[in-house]
């Protein structure tokens, strides 16, 4: 179509009129520009060209040709037919790329997107919208909050241990962490009870959900949560990974600078690492380049009250229930309890710690029992 063929909006016809009417006086100049709504300078424009060019002057010169960059129509035919025939389910930077790299096609990202939009090819993905965050002042004391967590990795280059550790909210001091072969119940109690060992009883413990301490899939890693309610240590867990992010971005600090630093040194093995964790790297790197001073200079660390054993509490306690012959299963194992005992406790529980060290203990309303196993035997089993 040539341009003497363009039919002329409405818009454009109005123009031309008002225009046309601010040449002859009919209208200011003032007035054109309220009713086009442009600046008055812009009249003075739009009535030199209509004055040259009459009411074509005011469409612009490149409708109706055709862009430079056009791609054929043939080619956009080609392109969707591999499109919704065996790339359907890829994403649009993948299917470029497959497009590009083994067809040889060289169309832009936007335009493979609007044939796509066309077709209602394009992956929608359902995300979650974010909520807004804010910024989180520090706490004003030492040993008010602490952050608690895991780091499972290839510490050495080789093995995955876990670092479990804490992080304390006002200084960003470590307390203690220690490298383990997983991260179970035990572990995580070990790590608890050298913190307090060392500091004394933090007044809340900042951890995760999921996983060892609070997760619905690992309910037995509850133990952890119950040793700290038996010394008012206030539980508060997180919804999301940002906010425990001082731990998080501890850990990939941590890792950044402790592996190589144990590979220069040669160090294999967890005792090792340790050691070296501990004694060197802690308080050489971690405590003079990335601890802060607390606002308050006095500390929220108590003190474990006279005659409390911390062995007695970070352990695991399970429970049996005492049979009518006196006896209780446990790792099935069958076990008489003491025929010393000269009162019936039938129907009673029978509490059985685990300790730190993998003994293990049994408690009746507070106080040890003696227990003895009793060996079983085997059922008899013919050949097949």
């Amino acid at each position: 179509m040539n341009r003497e063929g363009i039919l002329v909006s409405k818009g454009k016809q109005f123009e031309h009129q008002v225009v046309s009417d601010f040449l002859s006086g009919k209208v200011s100049r003032l007035q054109a520009s309220e009713l086009l709504g442009v600046q008055q300078r812009s009249i003075s424009r739009m009535a030199r060209r209509i004055e040259k060019k009459g009411l074509m002057s005011l469409v612009h010169g490149n409708v109706g040709r055709s862009p430079s960059n056009v791609v054929s129509k043939s080619t956009q035919t080609e392109v969707m037919r591999l499109v919704e025939g065996r790339y359907f389910d890829f994403n649009m930077t993948h299917c470029l790329e497959k497009l590009t790299q083994e067809h040889g096609y060289k169309i832009s990202y936007m335009t493979l997107r609007r044939w796509c939009h066309a077709k209602h090819l394009v992956k929608r993905k359902k995300r979650r919208p974010s909520k807004a965050r804010r910024h989180r002042d520090r706490m004003d004391c030492e040993g008010l909050l602490l952050q608690m967590d895991g780091s499972p990795h290839k510490w050495n280059g080789r093995d995955i241990w876990t670092l479990i550790g804490a992080i304390d909210d006002a200084t960003s001091k470590i307390p203690y962490a220690e490298f383990f072969l997983s991260e179970d119940t035990l572990s995580c109690m070990a790590v608890m009870k050298k913190i307090i060992e060392r500091n004394g009883i933090p007044y809340a413990l900042y951890v995760d959900k999921a996983g060892w301490f609070g997760g619905s899939k690992r309910q037995n890693f509850a133990q952890f949560k119950r040793a700290c309610e038996e010394l008012d240590i206030n539980v508060i867990f997180a919804n999301s990974p940002q906010a425990k992010g001082r731990i998080e971005r501890a850990w990939n600090t941590i890792q950044d600078r402790l592996i190589p630093e144990m590979r220069i040194r040669n160090i294999k093995r967890v005792p090792a690492a340790n050691d070296y964790l501990l004694s060197q790297f802690l308080p050489n790197y971690w405590d003079r380049r990335n601890t802060v001073t607390a606002r308050n200079s006095e500390a929220k660390y108590r003190q474990v009250s006279p005659g409390t054993d911390l062995k007695e509490i970070f352990c695991i306690k399970e429970y049996r229930v005492v049979k009518g012959d006196h006896t209780i299963s446990w790792n099935s194992e069958l076990y008489q309890l003491d025929p010393q005992m000269n009162h019936s406790i039938q129907g009673q529980e029978i509490e059985i710690r685990t300790y730190l060290d993998l003994t293990w203990r049994t408690f009746f309303a507070g106080r040890e029992i003696l227990i003895a196993k009793i060996n079983v035997p085997k059922r008899y089993q013919a050949a097949a």
